[in-house]
Protein backbone atom coordinates (compact mmCIF):
# COMPACT_ATOMS: atom_id res chain seq x y z
CA UNK A 1 0.00 0.00 0.00
CA UNK A 2 2.63 2.73 0.98
CA UNK A 3 4.71 1.61 -2.19
CA UNK A 4 1.73 2.88 -4.44
CA UNK A 5 1.16 5.91 -2.45
CA UNK A 6 5.18 6.66 -2.96
CA UNK A 7 4.79 5.96 -6.52
CA UNK A 8 1.35 8.09 -6.87
CA UNK A 9 3.37 11.04 -5.41
CA UNK A 10 6.24 10.93 -7.51
CA UNK A 11 3.97 11.30 -10.59
CA UNK A 12 2.28 14.19 -9.19
CA UNK A 13 5.58 15.69 -8.74
CA UNK A 14 6.68 15.06 -12.34
CA UNK A 15 3.95 16.55 -13.63
CA UNK A 16 4.03 19.97 -11.54
CA UNK A 17 7.90 19.71 -13.16
CA UNK A 18 6.76 19.37 -16.79
CA UNK A 19 4.46 22.27 -15.98
CA UNK A 20 6.37 24.28 -14.52
CA UNK A 21 8.94 23.72 -17.40
CA UNK A 22 6.32 24.70 -20.08
CA UNK A 23 5.81 28.10 -18.55
CA UNK A 24 9.13 29.01 -18.37
CA UNK A 25 9.34 27.94 -22.24
CA UNK A 26 6.74 30.28 -22.74
CA UNK A 27 8.02 33.26 -20.80
CA UNK A 28 11.36 32.89 -22.63
CA UNK A 29 9.90 32.97 -26.12
CA UNK A 30 7.47 36.25 -24.84
CA UNK A 31 11.15 38.05 -23.72
CA UNK A 32 13.79 37.07 -26.23
CA UNK A 33 10.93 36.47 -29.12
CA UNK A 34 8.24 40.02 -28.35
CA UNK A 35 6.20 40.80 -31.11
CA UNK A 36 7.22 43.40 -31.65
CA UNK A 37 7.68 45.44 -35.07
CA UNK A 38 11.19 46.56 -33.56
CA UNK A 39 12.57 43.35 -33.48
CA UNK A 40 11.85 42.32 -37.19
CA UNK A 41 9.37 39.68 -35.86
CA UNK A 42 6.83 39.13 -38.83
CA UNK A 43 3.10 38.66 -37.55
CA UNK A 44 1.64 35.48 -36.49
CA UNK A 45 4.96 34.28 -35.11
CA UNK A 46 3.98 33.63 -31.97
CA UNK A 47 0.89 31.28 -32.60
CA UNK A 48 3.34 29.84 -34.40
CA UNK A 49 5.80 28.97 -31.21
CA UNK A 50 2.79 28.07 -29.31
CA UNK A 51 1.66 25.87 -31.82
CA UNK A 52 5.12 24.38 -31.92
CA UNK A 53 4.75 24.17 -28.45
CA UNK A 54 2.35 22.79 -28.17
CA UNK A 55 3.39 19.51 -29.96
CA UNK A 56 5.35 18.54 -27.31
CA UNK A 57 3.35 19.42 -24.15
CA UNK A 58 -0.09 17.88 -24.82
CA UNK A 59 1.59 14.18 -25.31
CA UNK A 60 3.74 14.71 -22.23
CA UNK A 61 0.38 15.99 -20.28
CA UNK A 62 -1.92 12.62 -21.99
CA UNK A 63 1.19 10.61 -20.76
CA UNK A 64 0.93 11.88 -17.31
CA UNK A 65 -3.01 11.34 -17.08
CA UNK A 66 -2.81 7.96 -18.44
CA UNK A 67 0.33 6.69 -15.60
CA UNK A 68 -1.86 8.77 -13.17
CA UNK A 69 -4.90 6.95 -14.27
CA UNK A 70 -2.80 3.46 -14.09
CA UNK A 71 -1.19 4.10 -10.89
CA UNK A 72 -4.70 4.55 -9.22
CA UNK A 73 -6.21 1.16 -10.53
CA UNK A 74 -2.87 -0.42 -9.43
CA UNK A 75 -3.03 1.38 -6.14
CA UNK A 76 -6.70 -0.03 -6.04
CA UNK A 77 -5.96 -3.39 -7.11
CA UNK A 78 -3.19 -3.62 -4.37
CA UNK A 79 -5.22 -1.90 -1.48
CA UNK A 80 -8.15 -4.55 -2.49
CA UNK A 81 -5.35 -7.34 -1.74
CA UNK A 82 -4.54 -6.21 0.82
CA UNK A 83 -7.64 -5.82 2.85
CA UNK A 84 -8.64 -9.50 2.14
CA UNK A 85 -5.56 -10.76 3.39
CA UNK A 86 -5.89 -8.58 6.35
CA UNK A 87 -9.84 -9.97 6.47
CA UNK A 88 -8.42 -13.62 6.05
CA UNK A 89 -5.52 -13.20 8.85
CA UNK A 90 -8.49 -11.91 11.50
CA UNK A 91 -10.56 -14.77 10.54
CA UNK A 92 -8.16 -17.07 10.78
CA UNK A 93 -7.55 -15.88 14.34
CA UNK A 94 -10.90 -15.54 15.08
CA UNK A 95 -13.28 -18.63 16.75
CA UNK A 96 -14.50 -20.61 14.22
CA UNK A 97 -18.63 -20.19 14.44
CA UNK A 98 -19.19 -23.66 12.58
CA UNK A 99 -22.26 -25.76 13.18
CA UNK A 100 -21.47 -29.24 16.05
CA UNK A 101 -20.39 -32.13 14.11
CA UNK A 102 -23.19 -34.72 13.65
CA UNK A 103 -22.51 -37.53 15.67
CA UNK A 104 -21.27 -40.54 13.71
CA UNK A 105 -24.24 -42.58 14.90
CA UNK A 106 -26.90 -40.40 12.94
CA UNK A 107 -24.40 -40.51 9.82
CA UNK A 108 -24.92 -44.93 9.89
CA UNK A 109 -28.24 -45.99 8.30
CA UNK A 110 -30.37 -47.07 10.96
CA UNK A 111 -30.28 -50.46 11.44
CA UNK A 112 -33.10 -52.65 11.11
CA UNK A 113 -34.40 -55.53 13.20
CA UNK A 114 -37.14 -58.22 13.46
CA UNK A 115 -39.16 -59.07 16.08
CA UNK A 116 -39.17 -62.95 17.39
CA UNK A 117 -40.85 -64.23 14.43
CA UNK A 118 -42.08 -68.39 15.97
CA UNK A 119 -43.10 -71.03 14.10
CA UNK A 120 -44.45 -72.53 17.06
CA UNK A 121 -47.75 -72.25 19.17
CA UNK A 122 -48.20 -69.61 21.34
CA UNK A 123 -47.61 -71.05 24.98
CA UNK A 124 -44.25 -71.95 23.94
CA UNK A 125 -43.18 -68.64 22.49
CA UNK A 126 -41.30 -65.92 24.37
CA UNK A 127 -39.82 -62.16 24.29
CA UNK A 128 -36.57 -60.87 22.87
CA UNK A 129 -35.87 -59.96 26.51
CA UNK A 130 -36.73 -63.08 27.89
CA UNK A 131 -34.11 -64.81 25.30
CA UNK A 132 -31.24 -62.16 26.26
CA UNK A 133 -31.52 -62.75 29.89
CA UNK A 134 -31.64 -66.28 29.49
CA UNK A 135 -28.13 -68.49 30.29
CA UNK A 136 -26.32 -69.04 27.90
CA UNK A 137 -23.53 -72.17 27.52
CA UNK A 138 -21.55 -71.93 24.22
CA UNK A 139 -21.61 -75.54 22.50
CA UNK A 140 -19.60 -74.95 19.32
CA UNK A 141 -18.17 -72.03 17.21
CA UNK A 142 -17.30 -72.42 13.58
CA UNK A 143 -16.41 -69.16 10.99
CA UNK A 144 -20.11 -68.84 10.20
CA UNK A 145 -21.13 -68.84 13.89
CA UNK A 146 -21.25 -70.24 17.28
CA UNK A 147 -24.14 -72.49 19.04
CA UNK A 148 -25.91 -71.73 22.29
CA UNK A 149 -27.72 -74.03 24.98
CA UNK A 150 -29.69 -71.62 26.41
CA UNK A 151 -32.01 -71.82 29.44
CA UNK A 152 -35.72 -70.13 28.72
CA UNK A 153 -37.74 -71.76 31.71
CA UNK A 154 -37.05 -74.06 34.84
CA UNK A 155 -36.91 -77.34 32.32
CA UNK A 156 -37.06 -75.68 28.99
CA UNK A 157 -33.70 -75.65 27.06
CA UNK A 158 -33.46 -74.27 23.65
CA UNK A 159 -30.39 -74.62 21.25
CA UNK A 160 -29.78 -70.94 19.58
CA UNK A 161 -27.61 -70.47 16.49
CA UNK A 162 -26.06 -67.24 15.93
CA UNK A 163 -24.42 -65.91 12.66
CA UNK A 164 -22.90 -63.67 11.10
CA UNK A 165 -21.90 -61.81 8.13
CA UNK A 166 -24.33 -63.69 5.86
CA UNK A 167 -24.23 -63.11 1.83
CA UNK A 168 -27.71 -62.22 2.21
CA UNK A 169 -30.18 -59.09 2.79
CA UNK A 170 -32.45 -58.48 5.39
CA UNK A 171 -35.55 -59.21 3.23
CA UNK A 172 -34.48 -62.22 1.25
CA UNK A 173 -33.27 -63.77 4.63
CA UNK A 174 -36.34 -63.32 6.41
CA UNK A 175 -38.62 -64.73 3.02
CA UNK A 176 -35.83 -67.83 3.54
CA UNK A 177 -36.86 -68.47 7.17
CA UNK A 178 -40.33 -68.23 7.05
CA UNK A 179 -40.48 -70.65 3.60
CA UNK A 180 -38.11 -73.03 5.92
CA UNK A 181 -39.95 -72.60 9.31
CA UNK A 182 -43.30 -74.38 7.18
CA UNK A 183 -40.72 -77.12 6.37
CA UNK A 184 -42.43 -80.00 8.61
CA UNK A 185 -40.77 -83.52 8.11
CA UNK A 186 -39.99 -86.28 10.60
CA UNK A 187 -36.37 -85.98 9.87
CA UNK A 188 -35.40 -82.66 9.81
CA UNK A 189 -35.26 -80.43 12.78
CA UNK A 190 -37.87 -77.29 12.95
CA UNK A 191 -37.32 -73.86 13.32
CA UNK A 192 -39.04 -72.90 16.36
CA UNK A 193 -38.37 -69.18 15.14
CA UNK A 194 -35.74 -66.62 14.32
CA UNK A 195 -34.71 -62.81 15.08
CA UNK A 196 -32.72 -60.79 12.40
CA UNK A 197 -30.88 -57.37 12.22
CA UNK A 198 -28.80 -55.94 9.37
CA UNK A 199 -25.56 -57.62 11.19
CA UNK A 200 -26.62 -60.65 12.80
CA UNK A 201 -29.53 -63.81 12.49
CA UNK A 202 -30.51 -65.47 15.17
CA UNK A 203 -31.82 -69.56 14.82
CA UNK A 204 -33.84 -71.21 17.67
CA UNK A 205 -34.31 -74.52 17.76
CA UNK A 206 -35.80 -77.28 20.23
CA UNK A 207 -32.81 -78.36 22.43
CA UNK A 208 -31.74 -81.84 21.57
CA UNK A 209 -30.83 -83.65 25.12
CA UNK A 210 -30.05 -86.95 23.00
CA UNK A 211 -26.77 -85.86 21.51
CA UNK A 212 -25.98 -86.34 17.33
CA UNK A 213 -25.25 -89.44 15.62
CA UNK A 214 -21.29 -88.90 15.81
CA UNK A 215 -21.65 -89.03 19.48
CA UNK A 216 -23.52 -92.34 18.78
CA UNK A 217 -20.70 -93.99 16.87
CA UNK A 218 -18.29 -92.62 19.27
CA UNK A 219 -19.59 -94.32 22.10
CA UNK A 220 -20.21 -97.23 20.15
CA UNK A 221 -23.51 -98.01 22.25
CA UNK A 222 -26.22 -100.46 21.44
CA UNK A 223 -29.20 -98.24 21.56
CA UNK A 224 -32.54 -99.74 23.25
CA UNK A 225 -34.62 -99.60 20.39
CA UNK A 226 -36.82 -102.58 18.66
CA UNK A 227 -37.32 -102.42 15.15
CA UNK A 228 -39.23 -105.51 14.46
CA UNK A 229 -43.18 -106.37 15.20
CA UNK A 230 -43.93 -106.57 18.65
CA UNK A 231 -47.68 -108.66 18.37
CA UNK A 232 -45.94 -112.02 19.19
CA UNK A 233 -48.48 -113.19 21.60
CA UNK A 234 -46.67 -115.89 23.65
CA UNK A 235 -48.97 -116.96 27.19
CA UNK A 236 -46.15 -118.02 28.85
CA UNK A 237 -43.53 -115.54 30.87
CA UNK A 238 -40.63 -117.72 30.41
CA UNK A 239 -40.96 -116.77 26.42
CA UNK A 240 -40.92 -112.99 27.13
CA UNK A 241 -37.64 -113.28 29.39
CA UNK A 242 -36.22 -115.99 27.21
CA UNK A 243 -36.94 -113.32 24.13
CA UNK A 244 -35.14 -110.29 25.51
CA UNK A 245 -31.94 -112.38 26.74
CA UNK A 246 -32.16 -113.37 23.05
CA UNK A 247 -32.03 -109.68 22.18
CA UNK A 248 -29.50 -109.06 24.12
CA UNK A 249 -27.21 -111.95 23.27
CA UNK A 250 -27.92 -110.50 19.79
CA UNK A 251 -26.97 -106.64 20.35
CA UNK A 252 -24.44 -106.14 17.16
CA UNK A 253 -27.66 -107.56 15.04
CA UNK A 254 -30.30 -104.95 16.69
CA UNK A 255 -27.60 -102.51 16.47
CA UNK A 256 -26.90 -102.86 12.88
CA UNK A 257 -30.76 -102.28 12.63
CA UNK A 258 -30.57 -99.05 13.93
CA UNK A 259 -27.93 -98.07 11.84
CA UNK A 260 -29.77 -98.91 8.79
CA UNK A 261 -32.92 -97.18 10.40
CA UNK A 262 -30.62 -93.86 10.74
CA UNK A 263 -29.64 -94.46 7.46
CA UNK A 264 -32.98 -94.63 6.15
CA UNK A 265 -33.90 -91.21 8.12
CA UNK A 266 -31.31 -89.17 6.69
CA UNK A 267 -32.12 -90.18 3.24
CA UNK A 268 -35.97 -89.53 3.48
CA UNK A 269 -35.26 -86.04 5.22
CA UNK A 270 -32.76 -84.97 1.93
CA UNK A 271 -35.37 -86.47 -0.43
CA UNK A 272 -37.86 -84.40 0.95
CA UNK A 273 -35.82 -81.26 0.94
CA UNK A 274 -35.36 -81.75 -3.05
CA UNK A 275 -38.77 -82.60 -3.67
CA UNK A 276 -40.15 -79.44 -1.73
CA UNK A 277 -37.71 -76.05 -3.00
CA UNK A 278 -37.86 -73.03 -1.35
CA UNK A 279 -39.39 -70.18 -3.28
CA UNK A 280 -39.29 -72.56 -6.61
CA UNK A 281 -35.74 -73.74 -6.29
CA UNK A 282 -33.29 -75.82 -4.41
CA UNK A 283 -31.75 -75.25 -1.55
CA UNK A 284 -29.20 -77.49 -0.90
CA UNK A 285 -27.71 -78.14 2.71
CA UNK A 286 -24.16 -77.72 1.92
CA UNK A 287 -22.59 -79.12 5.13
CA UNK A 288 -24.14 -82.88 5.82
CA UNK A 289 -22.37 -84.58 8.62
CA UNK A 290 -22.21 -86.79 11.83
CA UNK A 291 -22.35 -84.23 14.39
CA UNK A 292 -25.10 -82.02 12.18
CA UNK A 293 -27.75 -84.95 12.22
CA UNK A 294 -29.59 -84.89 15.89
CA UNK A 295 -31.43 -87.67 17.34
CA UNK A 296 -34.88 -86.84 19.44
CA UNK A 297 -35.99 -88.44 22.21
CA UNK A 298 -37.01 -91.44 20.10
CA UNK A 299 -34.19 -91.87 18.97
CA UNK A 300 -34.57 -90.74 15.02
CA UNK A 301 -32.31 -89.11 13.36
CA UNK A 302 -32.89 -85.12 12.79
CA UNK A 303 -31.39 -83.15 9.72
CA UNK A 304 -29.77 -79.64 11.43
CA UNK A 305 -28.78 -76.80 10.17
CA UNK A 306 -30.69 -76.61 6.77
CA UNK A 307 -31.12 -73.20 5.06
CA UNK A 308 -28.51 -70.85 5.54
CA UNK A 309 -24.88 -72.56 4.05
CA UNK A 310 -26.55 -71.07 0.34
CA UNK A 311 -26.23 -67.30 2.67
CA UNK A 312 -22.45 -67.78 3.28
CA UNK A 313 -19.91 -66.17 1.50
CA UNK A 314 -19.24 -69.13 -2.04
CA UNK A 315 -15.36 -68.19 -1.35
CA UNK A 316 -15.32 -69.59 2.63
CA UNK A 317 -18.47 -71.85 2.41
CA UNK A 318 -16.28 -74.44 2.43
CA UNK A 319 -13.91 -73.63 5.28
CA UNK A 320 -16.19 -74.47 8.17
CA UNK A 321 -17.24 -77.95 6.70
CA UNK A 322 -15.38 -80.78 7.75
CA UNK A 323 -13.36 -81.38 4.26
CA UNK A 324 -13.86 -85.50 4.76
CA UNK A 325 -17.81 -84.64 3.80
CA UNK A 326 -16.87 -82.20 1.38
CA UNK A 327 -17.25 -83.44 -2.51
CA UNK A 328 -14.48 -82.50 -4.41
CA UNK A 329 -15.94 -80.56 -6.61
CA UNK A 330 -17.23 -77.91 -3.54
CA UNK A 331 -20.07 -77.07 -5.21
CA UNK A 332 -23.91 -76.61 -3.32
CA UNK A 333 -25.86 -78.77 -4.52
CA UNK A 334 -28.16 -81.85 -4.92
CA UNK A 335 -24.84 -84.28 -5.58
CA UNK A 336 -22.64 -82.75 -3.30
CA UNK A 337 -24.95 -83.36 -0.67
CA UNK A 338 -24.97 -86.89 -1.80
CA UNK A 339 -21.21 -87.46 -1.62
CA UNK A 340 -21.72 -86.07 2.38
CA UNK A 341 -24.43 -88.69 2.79
CA UNK A 342 -22.29 -91.37 1.12
CA UNK A 343 -19.37 -91.01 3.65
CA UNK A 344 -22.34 -90.73 6.68
CA UNK A 345 -23.33 -94.31 4.95
CA UNK A 346 -19.51 -95.45 5.26
CA UNK A 347 -19.22 -94.16 8.20
CA UNK A 348 -22.56 -96.29 9.35
CA UNK A 349 -21.10 -99.41 7.62
CA UNK A 350 -17.48 -99.25 9.08
CA UNK A 351 -17.79 -97.68 12.65
CA UNK A 352 -14.86 -95.10 11.96
CA UNK A 353 -15.41 -91.28 12.11
CA UNK A 354 -14.75 -89.09 10.21
CA UNK A 355 -15.17 -85.95 11.07
CA UNK A 356 -12.05 -86.13 13.82
CA UNK A 357 -10.28 -88.61 12.96
CA UNK A 358 -9.46 -86.65 9.39
CA UNK A 359 -9.52 -90.13 7.69
CA UNK A 360 -10.17 -90.31 4.06
CA UNK A 361 -12.85 -93.33 4.44
CA UNK A 362 -13.92 -93.57 0.53
CA UNK A 363 -9.98 -93.86 -0.21
CA UNK A 364 -9.62 -96.94 2.90
CA UNK A 365 -12.93 -98.26 1.66
CA UNK A 366 -11.77 -99.02 -2.26
CA UNK A 367 -8.13 -100.36 -1.19
CA UNK A 368 -10.10 -103.06 0.94
CA UNK A 369 -12.43 -103.82 -1.51
CA UNK A 370 -10.03 -103.99 -4.27
CA UNK A 371 -7.78 -106.39 -2.47
CA UNK A 372 -10.28 -108.71 -2.00
CA UNK A 373 -11.01 -108.50 1.97
CA UNK A 374 -14.19 -106.65 1.48
CA UNK A 375 -16.10 -108.54 4.58
CA UNK A 376 -13.06 -106.51 6.64
CA UNK A 377 -14.72 -103.63 5.80
CA UNK A 378 -17.54 -103.84 8.04
CA UNK A 379 -18.11 -103.04 12.17
CA UNK A 380 -19.24 -105.52 14.45
CA UNK A 381 -21.77 -106.82 11.67
CA UNK A 382 -22.51 -110.71 12.01
CA UNK A 383 -22.59 -112.79 8.80
CA UNK A 384 -26.52 -112.70 8.58
CA UNK A 385 -26.23 -108.59 8.37
CA UNK A 386 -23.09 -108.59 6.19
CA UNK A 387 -25.23 -110.63 3.27
CA UNK A 388 -27.56 -106.65 3.29
CA UNK A 389 -24.86 -104.90 4.47
CA UNK A 390 -22.89 -105.39 0.71
CA UNK A 391 -25.78 -103.41 -1.35
CA UNK A 392 -25.40 -100.95 0.99
CA UNK A 393 -21.44 -100.45 0.46
CA UNK A 394 -22.71 -100.07 -3.16
CA UNK A 395 -24.72 -97.70 -2.93
CA UNK A 396 -22.18 -95.51 -0.73
CA UNK A 397 -19.46 -96.00 -3.16
CA UNK A 398 -21.78 -94.96 -6.10
CA UNK A 399 -22.67 -91.50 -3.91
CA UNK A 400 -19.03 -90.64 -3.26
CA UNK A 401 -17.92 -91.34 -6.64
CA UNK A 402 -15.45 -88.47 -7.85
CA UNK A 403 -17.59 -87.47 -10.55
CA UNK A 404 -21.10 -85.48 -9.53
CA UNK A 405 -22.59 -87.05 -12.67
CA UNK A 406 -22.44 -90.52 -11.72
CA UNK A 407 -23.92 -90.03 -7.92
CA UNK A 408 -27.62 -91.01 -7.78
CA UNK A 409 -29.94 -88.57 -6.84
CA UNK A 410 -31.46 -89.07 -3.04
CA UNK A 411 -34.64 -90.39 -4.05
CA UNK A 412 -33.18 -93.39 -5.77
CA UNK A 413 -30.82 -93.46 -2.94
CA UNK A 414 -33.52 -93.65 -0.22
CA UNK A 415 -34.91 -96.25 -1.89
CA UNK A 416 -32.17 -98.96 -2.49
CA UNK A 417 -31.88 -98.02 1.38
CA UNK A 418 -35.32 -98.99 2.52
CA UNK A 419 -35.40 -101.94 0.17
CA UNK A 420 -32.28 -103.34 1.46
CA UNK A 421 -33.66 -102.38 5.38
CA UNK A 422 -36.89 -104.44 4.54
CA UNK A 423 -34.66 -107.41 3.67
CA UNK A 424 -32.47 -107.20 6.65
CA UNK A 425 -35.70 -106.65 8.88
CA UNK A 426 -37.42 -109.84 7.57
CA UNK A 427 -34.21 -111.48 8.11
CA UNK A 428 -33.54 -110.71 11.13
CA UNK A 429 -36.66 -111.20 12.75
CA UNK A 430 -36.80 -114.88 10.96
CA UNK A 431 -33.52 -115.90 12.99
CA UNK A 432 -34.75 -114.34 16.31
CA UNK A 433 -38.02 -116.46 15.64
CA UNK A 434 -36.59 -119.19 15.26
CA UNK A 435 -34.35 -119.08 18.23
CA UNK A 436 -36.81 -117.84 20.47
CA UNK A 437 -38.60 -121.05 19.45
CA UNK A 438 -36.04 -122.92 20.31
CA UNK A 439 -35.65 -121.50 23.80
CA UNK A 440 -39.40 -122.31 24.78
CA UNK A 441 -39.00 -125.47 23.48
CA UNK A 442 -36.50 -126.31 25.10
CA UNK A 443 -37.92 -124.36 28.75
CA UNK A 444 -40.85 -126.49 28.43
CA UNK A 445 -39.08 -129.95 28.29
CA UNK A 446 -36.87 -128.61 31.35
CA UNK A 447 -40.29 -128.00 33.22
Amino acid sequence: MKHGAVKMYNLQKLAIVADSVALNSTDAGSVEHPADPSNGSKPGSGKRIWFDKAIYVVPLAFGIVFLSVLAYFVNKKFSDSAKEREILKSLAHSPQKTPPPVPEEDLKPKERCSELVFFVKEKERFGLDDLFEATADLQSQTPSGSLYKVKLGIIVYGAVKRLKKLQVSFEEFGQTMRRIGTLKHPNILPLVGYNSTDEEKLLIYKYQSSGSLLNLLEARSDLEMCYFPTCIHVSQQIVVGNLQTTLKARGSSHGNMHRLSMAIGIARGLDFIYRNPIELENKPHGNIKLSNILLDENQEPLISEYGFSTFLDPKRVWSFSSNGYAAPEKILSEQGDAFSFGIIMLELLTGKTVEKSGIDLPKWVRSIVREEWTGEVFDEFNHAARQYAFPLLNISLKCVSKSPEERPAMGEVMEKIVNANEEFTISSMGSILSQSTRVVHTSLCHT
